[in-house]
């Protein structure tokens, strides 16, 4: 796919989204995509220090805007365009007070504590369910009681339902209670790779130091650990979680496995991330995906009519990241198209997104699973009378089958008794109305598409 000029306005309007007109002006308004072959995308730079600095601060956001716009996984690649001595000023457009020049020592500088911790990540933007609740409050816990609470604290779950979000989240309150501390929050993988290449530094003592003289130890992914052979940092993470758990520092883990199904991880490992909270986060349900959904477009300050968030909401139901990815899909097609967003532009988008998954239910499947949980026979639904205790259940199905399927809505009308098109936004619109302000009856229409889905 070519990187054509529409789509990078939606790339760089993606990134804006995401990092707030201050910081995309000055790091984003002179920047370049070339597309290669292999599903790379390479980025001009001026010299090494910019690489740096975009590999540390911006590489996952600008992976994750290709994925969003260009709905493909692409490994970018930051390329210096010019010898390290180039003057770093107005050249590349770039803000004068771009990273500065230093001489290289011998040992990184540590993983830092702000320097990686997405602002995004905070509690206040992190939406609590029954799926969820247990793996906040534990994390809220041990942010405002540093090792007081529980320690370790092992958060698991599967792809997508915010482990990250936590341990970042309790990163900021720790910091914010707390600026001095030490604080270490790292990729399991990057744990790792700084330990080996301390190994061919023969710097171990150093690693050593820079980790276990820390207040707040956190590690995303730790399952990375049980990944191939990796004895030998398994080793050091198990001497480094000693060392921080006798002098009562906080550890805090996250993996997409409970501890004991993590593969090849050395059993006294598993016993210790089990020694103080292990909370796992499950599958946002229909009610917590709504309300994630609302979060997210208030956020971005776009306005998103009621009946595409349940339209999002009913299609994905697997994880909260690609929920938003199907809401920055929308707002870019939208924009690109130059359309308002609406329940046929998201449904059209999410065919996309979900292959097979948006229309897999019919009219006919709608009346039957309504016409038995309101104990009436279909043929009623069919008819044109009008006695409540069939014209209810009628809208609710016509609403469920404008949710649901693809049907015009003189489709939908035919099904449900020949109604006209005015006839089935006027029954759409009644049944919206009372999802706003009766609770049990959300439950009813959540439990019926449930139903239907099966």
């Amino acid at each position: 796919m070519m990187i054509t000029p529409e789509l990078k306005v939606q790339i760089l309007d993606f990134i804006k989204e995401n990092i707030g007109e201050k910081q995309f002006k000055a790091w984003f308004k002179a920047i370049d995509f070339v597309e290669m072959a292999d599903n790379e995308i390479q980025v001009p730079l001026p010299n090494v220090y910019y690489r740096d600095w975009y590999e540390k601060h911006y590489k996952t956001l600008l992976i994750s805007a290709l994925k969003t716009v260009l709905d493909r996984d692409y490994q970018v690649r930051f390329l210096v365009s010019s010898p390290d001595n180039q003057d770093q000023t107005d050249l590349f457009g770039m803000p004068s007070e771009a990273p500065p020049k230093a001489t290289p020592k011998k040992t990184p500088p540590p993983q830092a504590s702000v320097g990686q911790l997405n602002t995004n990540y905070t509690f206040d933007r992190f939406v609590v369910g029954s799926c969820n609740r247990l793996a906040h409050a534990a994390a809220l816990a041990v942010a405002e009681n540093p090792a007081k609470a529980y320690n370790p604290l092992f958060i698991h779950g599967s792809v997508g339902l915010g482990k990250t979000h936590l341990l970042q989240a309790a990163c900021w309150v720790a910091l914010k209670k707390s600026p001095n501390l030490k604080l270490y929050y790292i990729s399991c993988e990057n744990f790792v790779n700084d330990y080996i290449a301390s190994v061919k530094r023969g710097a171990c003592e150093v690693f050593r130091n820079k980790y276990r003289s820390a207040d707040i130890v956190a590690i995303d992914d730790i399952h990375f650990l049980g990944v191939g052979e990796k004895k030998g940092s398994q080793e050091e993470f198990f001497h480094t979680f000693n060392a921080l758990h006798n002098a009562q520092k906080q550890i805090i883990l996250s993996s997409d496995s409970p501890p004991q199904e993590i593969p090849t991880l050395a059993e006294r490992l598993v016993s210790r991330f089990k020694w103080g909270m292990v909370a796992r986060l499950d599958t946002p349900d229909f009610e917590l995906r709504s309300a994630i959904l609302k979060q997210k477009v208030e956020l971005k300050r776009v306005e998103f009519p009621d009946d595409v968030i349940t339209c999002i909401a009913n299609v994905i139901d697997s994880n909260i990241r690609e929920l938003e990815g199907a809401v920055n899909k929308i707002i870019a097609t939208s924009k690109l198209m130059k359309q308002p967003i609406s329940l046929a532009l998201a449904q059209e988008v999410l065919k996309d997104i979900q292959p097979g998954k948006v229309y897999p239910i019919t009219i006919n499947s709608i009346q039957d699973t309504v016409s038995k949980y309101f104990n009436i026979k279909v043929s009623d639904l069919q008819s044109k009378k009008r006695i409540k205790s069939i014209s209810f259940p009628r809208q609710v199905g016509i609403y469920l089958a404008r949710i649901l399927t693809n049907h015009s809505l003189e489709e939908i009308g035919a099904g449900f008794g020949g109604k006209d098109h005015t006839t089935v936004m006027y029954s759409v619109e009644k049944i919206k109305q009372r999802l706003h302000k009766d609770q049990e009856f959300k439950r009813t229409v959540a439990l019926l598409t449930t139903e239907l889905k099966k």
